[in-house]
């Protein structure tokens, strides 16, 4: 019984973060960051209730913390390669990404809706700690339990670059799919979330707010 319950919980979490990112992206009744700050505190919440433990205490070591401040470097210099690549591209080919800098401007469109500090202690927590917490520490790791470390890679970016789709975005949406395989990889790689954790968090105020890439 408790077995099964666990089993459906799992699928409606992931129905639940389809729904939560259609109305944040799309429908936007309420502030952008409050709505992404309650939506990954709620799936954080859903993961420990029904997957916990998901952080082991040996995880908690100062090389994992320093591996998760360096990942995080390394996928902010990934980003800003593949910025000056698409800007070549656009120029190059200006059919393939007609509006690459009206695309990245709309990823930047909702800073100015609360002050940049009160922004980046929200993206540090609990928006990068409960998108981790939920989608390589519930998800991927689930996935795992029933298929190869390979498949729950593919399967778990396919489906956090999946809930970005409606917004139509196609920078936004390539972005999804880089920290997909970024994180999601390094969780296959390591078997350890707490760098993945590191890493978002600081990668997240580090892009949005201190330095921005446009």
């Amino acid at each position: 019984m408790q077995t099964s319950l666990k089993q459906n919980g799992f699928y409606l979490s992931l129905i639940l973060a389809f729904v939560l990112w259609m109305v944040m992206f799309v429908f936007r009744p309420f502030n952008f960051w409050l709505m992404l700050s309650f939506s990954t505190a709620l799936l954080a919440t859903i993961s420990f209730l029904l997957g916990r433990p998901l952080i082991r205490k040996d995880e908690l070591t100062w090389r994992n913390l320093f591996l998760g401040i360096l990942m995080a470097g390394i996928l902010y210099a990934i980003f800003w390669v593949g910025n000056q690549a698409l800007i070549i591209i656009s120029h190059l080919f200006p059919d393939l990404l007609p509006d690459r800098s009206g695309n990245i401007s709309a990823v930047y469109a909702n800073l100015g809706a609360l002050s940049p500090f009160l922004v980046g202690l929200l993206l540090f927590f609990p928006i990068g700690f409960g998108e981790e917490i939920f989608w390589r520490g519930f998800i991927q790791r689930r996935f795992t339990r029933e298929w190869s470390g390979g498949a729950a890679f593919v399967l778990t970016t396919l489906l956090y670059t999946g809930v970005h789709l409606p917004t139509w975005n196609p920078v936004l949406i390539l972005a999804a799919l880089t920290c997909g395989l970024f994180w999601g990889g390094l969780y296959w790689a390591t078997g350890t979330l707490v760098p993945v954790l590191i890493s978002h968090m600081i990668w997240d105020p580090l892009i949005f707010v201190i330095w921005p890439i446009k």
